[in-house]
This record gives C-alpha cells, sequence and structure tokens, in this order.
C-alpha cells in the first residue's frame, strides 16, 4: 500500500515517514510538500490507502483545506498530525470525515498502532477528546453529538458508548472498567450491537457505524463514569 506524509517540518515529516515505514502493510512513502500544488499533487496520489497530513499548514487555514481536500479526489484514510487538543477544533475536523486525529506530542509507537486502526477501517482520537463530556464540546460547537449517532445507529447510549471504546481498540475489560459495569454486561452489550449493525466483528462495526455517517467521537456519561485519566503526552519520534 502507498502511503502520503504532507509536513512543513522537516524534522516531523522525517519522524512521520519513519513511522509510516514501520507499518507492515504500507510499501510505499510519498513525500508531498504543503504549498500552493498542495492539491494538485495530492489528487495525483489518490490512489494511496493514507495520508498523514501535519497542521498548521503554512499560509492555508487549515479547516478550508482540509474540506477542499476532501471534496476532490484523496487517499482512501487522511489522518491528520496536529498541534492542538482542543476538543472543539478536534471535533470540527472529525465532523470533515477524517480517519483520526493525533498530536506531534505522540510517541511514534503510538501513532503507528492508531494508523494500524485507521488501515483496519477504525478511527481514532485523543484520550482526553474521548473522555470530555459532550457538554463541554459543544460549548465550543455545534452539529451532532453521541446522542444523535445513538439515534442514526438505532443504539442504546450505553451500547453506543461501547462502540465507541471498541473503535479506540479497548478491550473488553478495560471497558468494563471505565464504564464500572461487568465484563459479562459488557459482553452482552457488544453482542446486541453487534446484531443491530449486523455484524460480526468490532472492525465490522466500526465500518458499517462510520459508513452510516456516525462520528464515533464523544458519548454520553463516559467522562462521569471513568475514573481513569487520560494518559499523559508522549513524544514523537523525529529520526529518520
Amino acid at each position: 500500500m502507498k502511503s502520503i506524509v504532507v509536513e512543513a517540518h522537516p524534522l516531523v515529516r522525517a519522524g512521520a515517514t519513519h513511522v509510516l515505514q514501520s507499518l507492515p502493510a504500507i510499501t510505499e512513502v510519498v513525500s508531498v510538500e504543503p504549498d500552493e500544488a498542495l492539491f494538485e499533487n495530492l489528487a495525483a496520489h489518490a490512489d494511496a490507502e493514507l495520508a498523514l497530513i501535519g497542521l498548521p499548514l503554512p499560509g492555508i487555514d487549515d479547516l478550508p483545506a482540509l474540506s477542499r481536500l476532501l471534496q476532490q479526489p484523496h487517499p482512501r484514510h487522511v489522518a491528520v498530525l496536529g498541534e492542538t487538543d482542543s476538543a472543539a477544533h478536534v471535533r470540527t475536523l472529525m465532523q470533515l470525515n477524517v480517519s483520526a486525529y493525533l498530536l506531534k506530542s505522540y510517541s511514534g509507537k503510538l501513532i503507528a498502532a492508531a494508523l494500524e486502526l485507521v488501515l483496519a477501517g477504525g478511527r481514532y482520537v485523543p484520550a482526553s477528546i474521548v473522555l470530555t463530556r459532550p457538554e463541554a464540546i459543544a460549548a465550543g460547537s455545534s452539529g451532532s453529538n453521541g446522542n444523535d449517532d445513538c439515534a442514526l445507529l438505532g443504539l442504546t447510549q450505553r451500547q453506543y458508548e461501547i462502540l465507541v471504546l471498541l473503535s479506540r481498540g479497548h478491550p473488553v475489560k478495560t471497558i468494563s472498567r471505565m464504564l464500572s459495569i461487568s465484563e459479562a454486561t459488557t459482553k452482552a452489550h457488544i453482542n446486541a450491537l453487534y446484531r443491530r449493525l449486523e455484524v460480526r466483528s468490532r472492525t465490522e462495526a466500526v465500518f458499517v457505524a462510520t459508513q452510516r455517517g456516525a462520528m464515533l467521537l464523544n458519548q454520553p456519561n463516559i467522562g462521569a463514569e471513568s475514573s481513569s485519566p487520560p494518559s499523559p503526552p508522549l513524544r514523537l519520534a523525529r529520526t529518520g
């Protein structure tokens, strides 16, 4: 599979290229400069499986640029490598239907794991955003929230919470601890949401949910029920 990396800072670009090259599914990494020919160059590589785009883009307004990119021929998956963990900013980006929002402060290992999830059909946002209460996010932006996704998918709030956590790659034991419910109850909810979505695995569930337009970004109650704080930021390896 071919992948694309767009990043203005040479050291970060080298680190991102190294991470992409470490992914077993990736056989080619192409570097695209964030200049005036950016959109044309990305369209020329629309056959790529993944594009990793570093923000900010010099001299370009990020949100309109990404919106334009996603409206033209583009790689199948678009992941963003950003500098801010503002819930409102990340939510706006995810509403553009990007596959992941990753912080440049993350380690190469964490970024690689998130991109593996994306290539498998999942979506990724920082834990600090996942655990943000919906009303806190709504204060900074408008649009659909977890309740809208529940209605869209025909899931209960609890089933939706579990689906979001499954999309982040959390195992049953961790989900049970985060939601303060037993593993048996978690498994029962998983089986129920699989039946509702007519799927047999978490990868299929995430794919079907996102294909139907679900954001899988924020969910009711997790922020209140989880006693586990978000993981501290890690550093992105910047060696080629």
